[in-house]
């Protein structure tokens, strides 16, 4: 349940150079309390993302996982679209703790199964988590209709059962390394994450985006470098440290492309998840 006043913790936040006020509602449960931080003006079809602590992902980057990924691309889309609500839960490790989160990485990797069925091993719940108090927390604020960021059905299901209509957005991350996508596969196949099996489109689309912003990055120097008549090395070098310094810049224009796309797309729910009696 949301006990502290949002009146009272309304403040300004500025990440990646845009200052956007932010309000902090506490949210006290056994298993799945956390809080929830209210951006800019919310109102029915704002975003939202329901996100498990993850401190490897989310405080150290790690690219084992997607969950530092998918709480930096859902800031990006809050900020672009100017409000959201993220509900951060200390569910750390899907609920175990971060310890035996760690036994279970030591399992997987010296044996070769996924983290699931390491939990398993060790005699773990592979998923405690619920989202009972993520979604009254978004009903005592009055939201009928969200889009929720989020891959995974169960937190829609949550919220759908206070009576909120949702909206699904899948947040896509390509693994970095096979470690990675062995940890996305295995969500897929056995929560039914909507992730794709195979990824080489979406590194195709990585690639391409980067692409047209060294191509424009380029023709916006090169004509600089006409007038200026720059030498041929201080224009290749200016050019590069350009691309450098401009395609992070861009984030907030991807993000507002990822919420175009999603308009003209629907999602369907996985129908290759695993039943929880016969995972490995």
């Amino acid at each position: 349940m949301a006990t502290a006043p949002v009146s009272d913790t309304r403040h300004t936040f500025t990440r990646a150079g845009r200052t956007i006020p932010v309000e902090v509602l506490e949210i006290q449960s056994r298993g799945d309390g956390g809080h929830a931080l209210i951006f800019g003006k919310i109102g029915d079809d704002c975003l939202v993302r329901i996100h498990s602590r993850c401190l490897y992902g989310d405080a150290l980057s790690s690219q084992d996982c997607d969950c530092g990924y998918e709480l930096s691309a859902a800031m990006d889309m809050i900020q672009a679209a100017g409000s959201g609500v993220l509900v951060y839960l200390e569910q750390e490790g899907r609920g175990a703790g971060l310890v035996a989160k760690a036994r279970g990485y030591q399992v997987s990797q010296r044996s070769g199964i996924d983290t699931f069925a390491s939990y398993a091993r060790l005699g773990y719940n592979p998923d405690t988590r619920t989202y009972c108090a993520a979604a009254a927390t978004l009903q005592n604020l009055g939201l009928r209709r969200i889009r929720l960021l989020t891959n995974n059905p169960e937190k829609v299901a949550a919220v759908r059962t206070v009576g909120i209509t949702v909206e699904q957005l899948p947040l896509r991350m390509v693994p970095q390394n096979r470690a990675a996508e062995a940890y996305l596969e295995a969500k897929r196949r056995y929560r039914g994450h909507l992730l794709p099996q195979h990824w080489w489109i979406y590194r195709m689309v990585n690639v391409l985006v980067l692409m047209v912003v060294i191509v424009t990055l380029t023709s916006c120097y090169l004509a600089v470098a006409e007038v200026a008549a720059f030498e041929q090395f201080m224009f290749i070098t200016t050019v590069l440290a350009a691309s450098v310094w401009g395609w992070p810049r861009t984030r907030f224009v991807r993000a507002r492309i990822r919420l175009l796309g999603s308009r003209f797309t629907r999602f369907q729910p996985n129908s290759t998840t695993v039943d929880d009696n016969t995972r490995p």
